[in-house]
């Protein structure tokens, strides 16, 4: 059995949840001797494609910005970047790669293709050839007023999703939208849950240049903090919570903050309390282990990594009781209404200050981490190719299956 991935989500993504499942199912299955792997791409900067055997073949494109006079940070290089390209066509990475892709496909030498993101540009080029495809979330189609008119993603993933083989949802969650939503037969979608690659290792040593040290006792917020993920409310109904305990800050992660969270820290007195570190993997690792509690407000999630990291450091994790998050955090977790601020202040209360439950919540976050392996993301992707391929898919008595 041969599998084809493209180059979307290596593309897309540096670091990322989406590419790093990617990374483990090649990895895994390209350690089976009853399955191949291919992966369509030639550029790349992704992180995780370099520590596979693909990490030889995808390069690094000389022309992007990251790779422009690297190394050196100074005011006006965008727009020096800019004024280069205009001199200089560089290289289309996107294009390229989608050509390869392309070429991959019209060979026809695979038995399954599995697209790593929403670009149905493979329709016309895919033959008889069956393919799968994995939904992240429905969050374009929950909450749709929070992206540009102009994009695409919705009506992409629908159109893949009606004409796919076969459906894996991260989660019941996301099954259950993507049937609702897109009107997909249940019997279609399986669900297949996600992993953590994050150990509980030793803390490793944040790096010297990481701006100033981490408060003695924090709150960490990890990743995005767009309208959905619910942060200015959760941080409203911490204050009183945050004005009684002098010594408690909180620590975000993901992008920089911008100039309206800048002016709503100021505005409530909360500029030396709301901390921002950029963490590559070892450092947010560090940021776990190191937190009081961990705190994920938001309105919807279609898996929620994040979770499953928090229960590997033993870090207390309390939830918003809404998307997935109830569904991955099961009893290791507290929960809260996500717009209710009592509800808000009473659970973080609780993982603060009740020593017993912080103990129990780790405990039980330990125990809730191991029904979530790689082994088994990957073994139950290998059993839905093999269904798609029929009798002759199945692996001889005695071969290796991840």
């Amino acid at each position: 059995m041969k599998i084809l991935y493209d180059h979307q989500a290596f593309e897309m993504q540096k670091f990322g949840g989406i590419s790093r499942y990617f990374c483990e199912l090649i990895t895994q299955l390209d350690n089976n001797p009853a399955a191949s792997v291919e992966v369509a791409i030639q550029y790349s900067q992704n992180e995780y494609l370099k520590d596979t055997r693909f990490g030889l073949i995808a390069q690094e494109n000389p022309d992007s910005y990251d790779n422009f006079m690297r190394g050196r940070d100074f005011r006006g290089k965008w727009n020096l970047y800019a004024a280069r390209n205009k001199l200089r066509k560089p290289i289309d990475a996107e294009a390229v790669n989608k050509q390869v892709a392309i070429a991959a496909l019209q060979r026809q030498d695979f038995d399954v293709f599995h697209p790593t993101y929403y670009d149905d540009y493979f329709l016309p080029y895919i033959g008889n050839k069956p393919f799968v495809l994995t939904v992240y979330d429905m969050i374009h189609e929950i909450y749709p007023e929070y992206f540009n008119l102009a994009d695409r993603t919705s009506d992409r993933k629908r159109r893949l999703a009606q004409k796919a083989h076969k459906i894996l949802a991260i989660s019941e969650c996301t099954k259950k939208d993507l049937v609702q939503f897109f009107g997909i037969p249940a019997d279609k979608v399986e669900v297949v849950h996600l992993a953590s690659s994050m150990g509980a290792a030793a803390i490793p040593t944040v790096r010297p240049s990481a701006p100033t040290t981490l408060p003695a006792r924090y709150v960490l917020f990890v990743g995005s903090r767009t309208v959905y993920k619910n942060f200015f409310f959760f941080i409203n109904s911490i204050r009183t919570l945050l004005a009684a305990d002098p010594g408690l800050h909180i620590v975000c992660t993901g992008a920089g903050f911008n100039k309206n969270e800048r002016v709503f820290f100021e505005i409530h007195g909360l500029a030396d309390r709301v901390h921002h570190r950029a963490a590559n993997d070892a450092e947010l690792q560090a940021l776990y282990q190191q937190a009081q509690v961990f705190v994920f407000p938001s309105l919807y999630e279609g898996f929620g990594l994040p979770v499953l990291e928090a229960f590997s450091c033993a870090c207390p994790t309390v939830l918003g009781n809404a998307g997935s998050l109830p569904e991955i955090g099961g009893d290791g977790a507290l929960y809260f209404e996500p717009k209710d601020a009592q509800s808000v202040r009473l659970a973080m209360s609780q993982a603060l200050y009740d020593q017993p439950l912080r103990a129990e919540l780790i405990a039980r976050g330990h125990r809730r981490l191991a029904l979530f392996t790689w082994d088994k993301t990957c073994r139950d992707t290998e059993i839905a190719y093999r269904d798609l391929l029929g009798p002759q898919a199945a692996p001889a008595t005695g071969t290796h299956t991840t």
